[in-house]
């Protein structure tokens, strides 16, 4: 039996295969890290950023040259001190006199008030003068008359039932003459020191009863006469003989009729 002759591929298909398996080696090849001739330089990496700084000039003077020295003055010898003389010592200040104070000058007695004749009745005892006054506020002087006026030598309180001198100025009230011995001796005979102390002068005690007699007279005068004037009250009591009497009681009351 005959042997069958070979049989060869057709060389169109092998030509395609062999031009596959040439571009496949290209593919391959081309991803390989192979170095580039053609491949461009890289850039060169940038200089870091310099910061600016600006400089200011400023211009300073010369300070001044320094003045020449000049020679320091040669002090002067002090001249010799003349003795002085002590100084006299210092004279104290005369002391000014000082005037007494002027006398207080008050009336002699109340005799009448609105042209109407008063007659003021104080207590004759001592313990009851003493009750009015300090009841009423009035008190006693020892004063000098003068004319139809007296002027005050010495001002009295009430220790107890004694009379005793204080200093100071008089009460005010309404001056009424004590001419009984006996009173004045009860109440320590104020009158007998006061002369004593005054050379012997002629003196008079006086008490000086509360302003509130004025008051009384006055209410006691418009109950009879009525709302008139003050003159017309002393010619009607002139013509009826009338004359005011007020009493001053040891509570300190003055009531006038």
């Amino acid at each position: 039996m005959p042997t069958a002759p070979h049989v060869e591929p057709p060389r169109l298909g092998r030509s395609v295969l062999i031009q596959l398996l040439a571009l496949a080696a290209g593919a391959v090849a081309s991803e390989l890290p192979w170095p580039r001739k053609n491949a461009l330089p890289e850039p060169p990496p940038q200089p870091p950023h310099k910061e600016e700084r600006r400089i200011r000039v400023v211009r300073i003077e010369r300070p001044p040259p320094p003045p020449p020295k000049t020679a320091a003055p040669v002090p002067e010898k002090p001249a010799p001190e003349k003795a002085t003389p002590p100084k006299p010592a210092p004279q104290k200040p005369a002391p000014k006199k000082v005037d007494p104070p002027a006398p207080t000058r008050i009336a002699a007695d109340s005799t009448a008030i609105h042209g109407v004749r008063m007659r003021v009745l104080v207590p004759r005892r001592a313990d009851e003068l003493a009750a009015h006054l300090r009841n009423s506020g009035g008190c006693l002087v020892v004063s000098r008359l003068s004319g139809g006026s007296a002027e005050v030598v010495s001002v009295l309180g009430i220790d107890g039932m004694r009379a005793v001198e204080r200093p100071g100025p008089p009460c005010n009230g309404v001056p009424r003459l004590l001419r009984e011995g006996a009173l004045n001796e009860a109440l320590g005979d104020p009158l007998g020191r006061a002369r004593a102390a005054n050379a012997g002068e002629e003196l008079v005690l006086q008490v000086l009863l509360n302003d509130r007699l004025h008051d009384a007279a006055q209410s006691a005068l418009r109950a009879r006469f009525g709302a008139v004037s003050e003159q017309e009250m002393g010619r009607l009591a002139a013509q009826s003989g009338y004359e005011l009497t007020c009493f001053a009681e040891p509570l300190g009351a003055i009531r006038c009729q």
